[in-house]
């Protein structure tokens, strides 16, 4: 069964680009594009994908609010963003809005590749740069309270942080996948997150995780 993908940008160039990169991936299969935010909704709501990839920017209706209203009438769609990073607030809110990527537009195409693989594979992808922002705006945070997160918990936070999927967690440190995805979920209680980029964005705000 394909991963089925509508991509949203008013870009054409970026548009197609990240379009063509994604009908190159086997079990991949776009299913509609969007110039702007009123097309991509319907296209979403036509064509109910799998994933969602959304300009923040985009005309007519930007990504972060149709994230918003997709996210009440599709609550299982995944979205990941495309974006500049305008300004720090747009990253806050997406990050609130559960986003299962974050991959900006200055990003090799090879990168929103693996970002798409990640996201097809049940994981998530957040851009080198996007792990920066996140980081400046944690600087302006008060450190909280990470004691209840056991040490084996970190350390797959530590790996998570780096783009390493659930699989490649496992193998890393030699435990199965089923075990990875158990303390996943355990660590998504306690951060009070829903997804893993979530998780990422909380673990460098509260100084759980640094870039190496």
């Amino acid at each position: 069964m394909s991963f089925r993908v509508v991509i949203a940008d008013d870009h054409t160039l970026v548009r197609q680009s990240v379009a063509k990169a994604a009908r190159g991936e086997d079990g991949i299969e776009v299913v509609a594009e969007a110039a702007d935010g009123p097309t991509a909704r319907d296209e979403i709501l036509r064509t109910r994908p799998d994933l969602a990839v959304l300009d923040i920017a985009l005309p007519g209706l930007d990504g972060l609010a149709l994230a918003e209203q997709l996210r009440e009438q599709l609550p299982d769609l995944a979205i990941v963003f495309l974006s500049m990073h305008d300004d720090d607030a747009s990253l806050q809110r997406a990050v609130g809005l559960g986003a299962r990527g974050f991959v900006s537009k200055s990003a090799s195409i090879d990168e929103f590749v693996e970002a798409l693989r990640a996201v097809r594979d049940g994981g998530s992808y957040l851009s080198s740069d996007v792990a920066s922002r996140v980081m400046n705006l944690a600087a302006h945070r008060d450190r909280e309270d990470v004691g209840s997160l056991t040490a084996r918990e970190r350390e797959i936070l530590q790996l998570l942080s780096t783009g390493h999927r659930p699989g490649e967690i496992a193998a890393e440190l030699f435990v199965s996948v089923k075990t990875v995805k158990n303390h996943l979920t355990s660590i998504y209680h306690k951060l009070g997150v829903e997804t893993g980029t979530q998780a990422v964005v909380e673990a460098y705000q509260r100084g759980i995780v640094h870039r190496s």
